[in-house]
């Protein structure tokens, strides 16, 4: 196929890869706009009144707790004039009565000493991605801020994270006013005279800022075809504030996606207080094109990464759930899994320390076949996993596709080597994958032997698994077997040994995506 050739048919993709390896994202867009602030001075004399009816537990009416929200939001506006504009005091704050000194002092919020950037949700206009909407009405203005990359916390994106604050203008004393600020995530009401009040909040804005940047870091059809631009910026980053004393829930997506396809599960998910006080997400993402077992071994890796992170940083909590979508199911399942020399033995015929390989490549195959299960793995969430894999990654258009895959430098490189100086060690399952260098769209068919071989294998008893399964119709008579989610048909994405399994009617192959799919995901959660 000539250069130019390949180039129109990678701009088509979207038409010609087939529903199986469509991609499960949608772009994400929203506006900033701080024009809506207006003027910024803080009626003092007011919003102190409203104040003390606060702190004596007692709560505003509608009409006077929006003026205390607003002034809140005033308070901020000022504070990020401040800090940009060499003329000012960043500690002033201008009123109606006058300036006076203000204090900003942080509650809980993890991390403020590399926050960069404060936004108030309200000048946040969510355009396009979100199908719901998840804020709290309460006390205080929400607030989201931007915390930086840094060597020190070098597990998020390198275009930062943002994750919800409040932000509650204490007046006890009125001539200097402090601005508290609190992680809704960790405690989402303040306590005033032995009432508890809500804090404000406003989850969706937050995701949608956040993911409109994340989501440049895997931009679906070229992060499937061209492995080595997107290599670097594979793993797993945090989608919400480290929280050394909560669960740890992983989301990875499927082939040909991103981890911009769980932003709507992430904005339902919030909705409910229990699971966002409880766990701290992160998502995995990577180049799907690559092959599934060496997809798997960048996962384990990453997950011992930011496991020893979080043990570094003093967690005593270390149960993770992983919710895996389509591929992102296999890769969840096998970080479960044990590997060892009946895997080995059926690509090659001598001990892996015999293999005429240098260091390096000889750790790549170690990590790709010889690898325990990662313990603090307690439940693992399948939503349409192509255990059995899927048709369509067999259909003419798919293979077209898999043709244009760019394999890991590293694999095609060594695949060459182990050709070229040790066929002799070589079984013939091992040199015809040698050969032909599978991608992961090879690995999906249902004839593949390498899906046979290493992928198929029982589920581990010590994990608990749930299934969640998407079926096109609506009809409860046809026979579960007889059903498909359009990609992936029932008989594949049902495994024996799991805890319990979800059908969602009419839905798609995105059923990570329905309201039946994410009500079940909550619920699984939620579980002791």
């Amino acid at each position: 196929m000539t250069r130019i050739a390949k180039i129109i048919l990678t701009l088509s993709l979207s038409g010609l890869i087939l529903p199986g390896v469509t991609s499960c994202s949608v772009p994400v867009k929203i506006r900033e706009d701080w024009k809506v602030a207006g003027p910024v001075e803080v009626p003092l004399d007011r919003v102190a009144s409203v104040w003390e009816e606060i702190s004596s537990g007692q709560m505003p009416d509608p009409e006077r707790l929006e003026l205390y929200n607003e002034a809140v939001r005033k308070t901020v506006v000022q504070v990020a004039r401040n800090q940009i504009s060499p003329e000012r005091s960043l500690s002033l704050l201008q009123t109606t009565q006058g300036g006076v000194n203000l204090r900003v002092e942080s509650i809980n919020v993890p991390g403020m000493n590399l926050v960069e950037e404060v936004v108030p949700a309200e000048f946040i206009r969510v355009k396009r991605g979100f199908e719901s909407q998840t804020h709290i009405e309460g006390v205080g203005a929400a607030l989201m801020v931007r915390k930086a990359w840094s060597e020190s916390d070098p597990m998020i994106p390198k275009s930062g994270i943002w994750y919800p604050v409040t932000g509650v203008l204490d007046l006890d004393v009125p001539s200097t006013p402090v601005l508290k600020l609190y992680d809704p995530t960790d405690g989402s009401t303040i306590l005033r005279s032995g009432t508890e009040f809500p804090l404000s909040v406003n989850y969706t804005a937050t995701f949608a800022r956040d993911f409109q940047e994340r989501q440049l870091q895997f931009a679906k059809v070229p992060a499937l075809l061209r492995f080595e631009k997107f290599a670097d910026r594979m793993g797993l980053y945090r989608v919400s504030a480290l929280n050394e004393q909560k669960e740890v829930c992983v989301l990875v997506h499927g082939i040909n996606s991103s981890p911009n396809t769980w932003h709507e599960a992430l904005n339902r998910t919030f909705a409910d207080e229990e699971i966002r006080e409880r766990y701290e997400f992160w998502t995995f993402g990577y180049p799907s094109g690559a092959p599934i077992p060496y997809l798997a071994a960048k996962l384990r890796d990453s997950m011992h990464e930011m496991l020893a992170f979080r043990q570094r940083r003093g967690a005593v909590n270390q149960k993770v759930t992983i919710v895996g979508h389509s591929m992102g199911g296999i890769l969840a399942k096998a970080v479960t899994q044990e590997g060892g020399d009946e895997d080995w033995n059926k690509l090659f015929k001598v001990p892996i320390d015999q293999l005429r390989v240098n260091s390096q490549d000889r750790e790549v195959l170690r990590n790709m076949i010889y690898y325990l299960p990662i313990d603090e793995v307690e439940r693992v969430i399948f939503c349409a996993v192509p255990h059995r894999g899927s048709k369509f990654a067999a259909k003419p258009g798919a293979r077209i596709v898999g043709d244009l895959i760019q394999v890991p430098t590293q694999i095609a490189q060594l695949t060459t080597d182990i050709v070229k100086q040790s066929s002799y060690a070589l079984t013939p399952l091992g040199m015809e994958i040698a050969k032909h260098r599978a991608t992961s769209l090879d690995q999906l068919r249902p004839t593949s032997q390498v899906t046979a071989d290493f992928l198929y294998k029982p589920l581990n008893p010590a994990v608990e698994f749930y299934s969640i399964i998407g079926r096109k119709d609506s009809n409860p008579s046809k026979p579960l077997a007889e059903t498909t989610d359009g990609v992936v048909p029932y008989t594949s994405s049902h495994i024996d040994g799991v805890v319990s399994e979800k059908v969602v009617f009419r839905s798609s192959h995105g059923v990570h995506r329905t309201d039946g799919g994410i009500e079940e995901i909550i619920r699984i959660l939620k579980l002791p």
